[in-house]
């Protein structure tokens, strides 16, 4: 008769002390998460891949940097497009940005095009950013 006596006195124990330990952790966890800023989730990369650009300027207005930028960044748009229209615009605007590449800095384009250029790669190291 030992064995219900002692399985008593656990749970009168364990129970009271579970509580009090979880209440500690949310506490803690609260405060943490009000001392630094929350990091971004998947669901907010995902979204902010996924999100229609802004009005795309005209791509004679950007600088080369920017434009590099924005080669790098329509490649991980392109990849996430779900209809063909989409893709097809985003093909469209990625000829219009390697136009661009090409007018601005013909020499560094034609470097970059023989280094093995990938189509996420960034250009800007073989180009003139004085633009």
């Amino acid at each position: 008769m030992v064995i219900p006596a002692v399985t008593s006195l656990a749970l009168g124990w364990f129970l009271p002390a579970s509580a009090i330990g979880t209440v500690v952790v949310i506490v803690v966890r609260r405060r943490r998460a009000r001392r630094r800023p929350a990091e971004p989730g998947t669901d907010d990369v995902v979204a902010a891949i996924t999100r229609p650009p802004p009005a795309p300027r005209p791509v004679a207005e950007l600088s080369t940097g920017d434009l590099c930028t924005a080669w790098r960044r329509s490649y991980f748009q392109l990849l996430v497009a779900r209809d063909a229209a989409t893709r097809r615009s985003m093909v469209e605007r990625r000829q219009d940005y390697l136009d661009e590449l090409e007018r601005r800095d013909r020499r560094g384009y034609v470097r970059w095009l023989h280094s093995g250029a990938r189509a996420g790669g960034d250009p800007g190291p073989f180009l003139d950013t004085r633009r």
